[in-house]
């Protein structure tokens, strides 16, 4: 638990108030920590937020379907019909 060391001008009030069971050296700062574990939770919180998303990435990277390239397919798909006509005419030049 979080203390604060109080400084020896209010040490010297302190004293002064009568009735005062409190001890004036130190006194438990709950605003501290509580401020502490709010900021440790947002650190846990952030990095469960970090995990969850590297591994929505990681599942679709994996579920991920490659393509083939349509435009490299439409020029074999030329370059096949192009030898195709030049055989028929090389067949038919020499026939």
């Amino acid at each position: 638990m979080i203390t604060t060391e109080q400084p020896e001008s209010a040490e010297t009030t302190q004293k002064r108030v009568a009735g005062s069971d409190l001890q004036s050296e130190k006194i438990i700062d709950f605003f501290t920590a509580r401020r502490a574990l709010l900021k440790e939770a947002e650190a846990e919180d952030r990095l469960l937020g970090l995990e969850e998303t590297v591994r929505l990435a990681a599942e679709q990277r994996r579920r991920y379907i490659r393509l083939p390239d349509p435009v490299a397919d439409t020029v074999l798909l030329f370059v096949l019909i192009a030898a195709v006509l030049l055989a028929l005419l090389v067949i038919a030049g020499f026939g």
